[in-house]
């Protein structure tokens, strides 16, 4: 039998290694969450500086740029003329709209709505953490998991003007919507209002609205009726507005077709796979905990996130951002996981402080890897973030060179870069990426192209790179990289090389003129 000096100290002990745990927990857990939030925003610095210098961060710039400044023109930005398909939704080129009004320049207005929506992503993330039981060191740690994950899986869509960052933070706040109390008709109209209202900002994020249905027809199926009811004359309602500001062939633009192959879905989710294999496999290990009672709608969100973005990222022209919304998921599930396990472990490190610690130490560690592997060079360009700024405002140059370099030949132009010729000041006649889906599908004939090619009707045209592999040989060769394959045909670019001679060439490519 224990006497009255044993069992004092052993209560003695006891309450010193919960006091120990909790300080720690207290103390050091908040300045960590804190120091991941700072790393997370550090990683976008390189990208920050650069948003309000005039160049191309990726090809679908110039194409927003493009639809938005149709669309304010009173244009139909969805058409029959399918050498300038327009596949994406409406409202992400109403909001750039709107916010050109102030900035009168529709390119940083469409970088700003993606800076502000991917704030937005971050701070949604922590709200959706509080709303599953986490506390405030939690929804900061995993806002700045989201911030730093959706940045590394995909920086070249960070801060540009792409609507992927956009929708995704209004389907997150469907997902926050939902969560927030139980699923009665006012809370699951004002989710359907946001979820709708996502999918006609980028149609292919999906995983949130179906785990909703799916959790719903669990929780509450009688409500199933009423979800899908407000969803679908909500989306009606889209549809009708759709067809009155742009044009009734939506859903054909919508729909155009891609070439599809698994080969591209195996390759960006294996960058998805090493980029989060710490997190994903610590959230899987006590995934029991983690997704306990009302927490299977995040359990249904990310096996959907994952496969939908393995699916999506298989078709020509996707890449890495479709795995952003499935990195929203893993900084949720961390800000969750390491809820439970910090609860967890300050209970069982009554009985074994030393292991109780190192766990308590290591969990945020793993969960946050990713963002703390990358920190160190990302500190190390704000250190020389003058000259980043140097190299952004040689770049601005080099593109404000080529701009002028189009603008002098006095006829049309192809540009591969599509900003190029925005700023140029050319028509937008053909969208060489979709064209040639349309081409590849047998939906548009490329013949009219190679004459008007062969009449020499383009003063200037601009590739990313030389056509041929061998500029001695006596006959064309094409080598085939990711520069050239996926934005023309073979035979339209051998028209090229026939009936162009090589000009000059600049920082982003080649540029054609007439022989």
């Amino acid at each position: 039998m224990t006497t009255q000096v044993e069992s004092r100290d052993l209560r003695i002990s006891t309450i010193a290694a919960g006091t120990s745990l909790s300080q720690l927990a207290t103390w050091l857990l908040p300045v960590f969450a804190g120091l991941i939030l700072i790393c997370a925003i550090a990683l976008t610095v390189e990208t920050l500086l650069s948003i309000g210098f005039i160049f191309e961060k990726n090809y679908n710039e110039g194409w927003n740029v493009y639809n938005a400044q149709r669309l304010i023109a009173h244009e139909l930005i969805y058409d029959d003329n399918y050498w300038r398909v327009n596949n994406y939704p409406i409202f992400s080129f109403l909001a750039v709209a709107g916010i050109n009004y102030a900035l009168d320049n529709l390119l940083l207005s469409g970088r700003f709505l993606a800076l502000i929506s991917f704030v937005a992503v971050g701070v949604l993330a922590g709200t959706a953490i509080r709303r599953f039981g986490g506390d405030r060191v939690d929804a900061v740690f995993g806002g700045g998991c989201a911030l730093g994950f959706c940045f590394l899986i995909a920086p070249a869509w960070i801060a540009v003007d792409d609507p992927q960052t956009f929708g995704e933070a209004i389907m997150l706040g469907g997902l926050v919507s939902y969560i927030s109390r139980p699923p009665d008709r006012l809370s699951l109209l004002r989710t359907a209002v946001l979820v709708v209202l996502g999918g006609f900002v980028k149609h292919n994020i999906v995983a949130i609205p179906l785990a909703i249905t799916f959790d719903l027809a669990i929780r509450s199926p009688r409500q199933l009726l009423f979800w899908f009811g407000c969803c679908a004359g909500l989306a009606a309602g889209c549809l009708w507005l759709t067809h009155i500001l742009a044009g009734g062939s939506f859903i054909d633009h919508l729909l155009s077709p891609r070439l599809f192959t698994w080969l591209g879905g195996r390759y960006h989710l294996a960058k998805f796979l090493r980029l989060s294999e710490f997190p994903l496999a610590l959230t899987i290990l006590f995934a029991r905990a983690t997704f306990l009672g009302d927490r299977r709608v995040l359990a249904s969100y990310g096996i959907l996130s994952i496969v939908s973005a393995t699916i999506s990222s298989s078709f020509e022209g996707t890449s890495y951002n479709m795995f952003q919304d499935a990195t929203v998921f893993l900084a949720v599930a961390a800000g969750v996981t390491l809820h439970e396990l910090r609860s967890r472990i300050i209970a069982a490190g009554l009985a074994h402080e030393r292991v109780a610690k190192v766990a308590l130490a290591l969990s945020p560690l793993l969960l946050a890897q990713p963002i703390l592997a990358r920190s160190p060079q990302a500190f190390t360009q704000i250190y020389h973030s003058g000259g980043l700024l140097d190299i952004d405002r040689r770049a601005e140059q080099s593109f404000l060179a080529e701009v002028e370099y189009i603008s002098k030949q006095h006829g049309p132009a192809i540009c591969e870069s599509l900003l190029l010729c925005y700023r140029a000041g050319q028509p937008f006649t053909i969208d060489p990426f979709n064209s040639r889906q349309f081409i590849l599908a047998g939906r548009l004939d490329q013949d009219g192209l190679i004459r008007r090619l062969g009449e020499k009707e383009f003063a200037v045209v601009q590739l990313h790179a030389d056509i041929c592999d061998d500029l001695e040989a006596v006959s064309c060769h094409i080598l085939h990289n990711p520069r050239k394959f996926s934005r023309f045909t073979d035979d339209v670019l051998y028209a090229i090389d026939r009936y162009y001679r090589i000009a000059w060439r600049s920082q982003d490519g080649t540029f054609y003129v007439p022989k």
